[in-house]
C-alpha cells in the first residue's frame, strides 16, 4: 500500500462529522487513525486480538492527539458488536473463515448505505504448487468482486496492489529481520526473499475494494 494510495482511499472514506469508523483487525489501525484524523468530528474503534499490535496503535492514538476519538478493544473481529459508517476489513478475513463469510458478516456492522474499505489477496496468475500451499484457495480479482455483488454490495472501487508497492511492503517486512544479530532472524530473511522471488512475486495480488452497502 504506497502513500498515495493510502492517501487516495482515505478520501474516498469521507465520514460526515459524528459519524463512526469500525476497523475489524486492526493490527497497528493505521488506516483507522488516518480516517478518523481526515475527518473533523468523527470517532473510531479499532479491533484486534493480537495485543502487541493494539500496545503499538495504543502509541499512535496517543502522539497523534486520538485518544478522545479513537478506541481500540482487544477481541474477536468476527463477533464484534457495533454500527458503524465506514468499516475497514483490510487483510483480516481469516478472522471470519475467508472472504465470503467477511463479507457477509459486515453486513451486521455497517449502516445502510454505509461504505467498506475491504482489502484481501487473490491469485493475479495461476498459483504453483508452493504458493497455493502458503496461501491456500483463493479467488482473482473478478472473483473477489462478484462475491461483494452477490451480498449486496455496490462496488465504487476496485483496484489492486502495483508490484512495486509489493516489492516495498516485502522489502520493509525483511528489513528488521536483515538488520538482526541472531543469525536465524537473517536466515529467516533471506528464505522469506526467496520464496517471495520464486514462489508468489507477480502471482499473489492484493485488491482495494470500495464498497457501498445496500439502503435495506
Amino acid at each position: 500500500l504506497s502513500e498515495e494510495r493510502a492517501a487516495s482511499l482515505v478520501t474516498a472514506l469521507a465520514v460526515a462529522p459524528g459519524g463512526h469508523v469500525v476497523d475489524l483487525g486492526c493490527g497497528w489501525a493505521e488506516l483507522l487513525l488516518r480516517v478518523v484524523g481526515a475527518h473533523p468530528g468523527t470517532t473510531g474503534v479499532g479491533v484486534d486480538n493480537d495485543r502487541a499490535a493494539l500496545d503499538r496503535a495504543r502509541g499512535e492514538v496517543a502522539r497523534r492527539g486520538l485518544h478522545e476519538r479513537v478506541e481500540l478493544v482487544e477481541a474477536d473481529a468476527a463477533t464484534f458488536e457495533d454500527h458503524a459508517d465506514v468499516v475497514l476489513c483490510v487483510g483480516s478475513t481469516h478472522a471470519f473463515g475467508g472472504a465470503t463469510e467477511a463479507l457477509r458478516d459486515i453486513r451486521r456492522i455497517v449502516a445502510p448505505g454505509g461504505l467498506v474499505l475491504f482489502g484481501d489477496g487473490f491469485w493475479e496468475r495461476p498459483p504453483g504448487a508452493e504458493a497455493r500451499a502458503l496461501f491456500g484457495e483463493l479467488p482473482v480479482l473478478d472473483g473477489l468482486v462478484s462475491v461483494a455483488r452477490s451480498i449486496g454490495y455496490a462496488v465504487e472501487r476496485a483496484e489492486r496492489s502495483t508490484l512495486d508497492e509489493w516489492d516495498a511492503f516485502e522489502a520493509t517486512w525483511r528489513s528488521g529481520l536483515e538488520r538482526a544479530e541472531d543469525p536465524d532472524a537473517r536466515l529467516l530473511a533471506v528464505e522469506r526473499e526467496q520464496r517471495y522471488r520464486d514462489s508468489y512475486r507477480g502471482v499473489l495480488g492484493f485488491g482495494w475494494l470500495v464498497l457501498r452497502a445496500p439502503l435495506g
